[in-house]
């Protein structure tokens, strides 16, 4: 449920800033669980991303996110190298429609409807590979000009290992969203902080149990909605 307040303050915000940016997190935000993980899962699972040594693809990108998330999520796309952005695309579609809308979370998917009807343009900046976020996030209401992922750059149709900067984690979600934030929706401390501290109205989404980030919003007086 929206809170009358958090309400107010977005159609308040609408007449001052038309246009400008609600730019909302994904995973665990949109909707519950991290479907650039799941994809990248199920890509493993077909064969289509290997090692050469043989050794399991997800285990890999698992560790080089313990050493360092920006360039460990930039992992899961570099793992899709030599594939065609065609055939992945096609493939992030087909697994995204039965996987995203079960998963969608309530009260976000009522903070873009009242985005947009405040006149803002809602947008998402996620950490996951462009393919899955390009696949997902229209499902939760989301235009896909309006989608930003990690990206790799694409030679003779297929993708390379070459990412495209900015990373869209932390404050590279800022430089990605390309424009005046007035509202910025996450829910991963480390992930969306950045992004809510730049925006004119933070919201966080969290479980029940709480977070560190929900933690950080009380302290700060941001809006708290519930992921369950």
């Amino acid at each position: 449920m929206i809170p009358a307040a958090l309400e107010a303050r977005v159609r308040e915000l609408g007449r001052e800033l038309p246009g400008a940016l609600a730019v909302f997190d994904a995973d665990g935000t949109l909707w519950r669980e991290d479907v650039g993980e799941a994809f990248l899962r199920h890509l493993v699972s077909l064969g289509w991303v290997q090692l050469p040594d043989g050794s399991d693809p997800y285990e890999a990108y698992e560790r080089a996110v313990d050493r360092d998330k920006a360039s460990g999520y930039a992992c899961a796309a570099q793992l899709q190298a030599g594939l065609e952005a065609v055939r992945v695309a096609a493939e992030a579609e087909n697994f995204a429609r039965p996987w995203v809308p079960p998963r969608l979370i309530a009260d976000a998917a009522g903070l873009r409807a009242l985005c947009e009807k405040a006149g803002f343009a809602p947008a998402v900046v996620s950490a996951s590979a462009m393919p899955i976020v390009l696949a997902a996030a229209p499902l939760a209401g989301f235009s896909r000009e309006r989608c930003r992922g990690i990206e790799v750059k694409i030679r003779g149709g297929r993708f390379t290992d070459e990412v495209v900067q900015p990373i869209t984690y932390a404050a590279g979600k800022i430089a990605a969203a390309g424009g005046r934030i007035a509202l910025a929706c996450g829910d991963s401390f480390t992930g969306d902080l950045a992004m809510l501290e730049a925006a004119d109205v933070a919201v966080v989404v969290a479980p029940a149990a709480g977070s560190p980030l929900a933690q950080e919003a009380r302290k700060r007086g941001w809006f708290v909605l519930s992921q369950d």
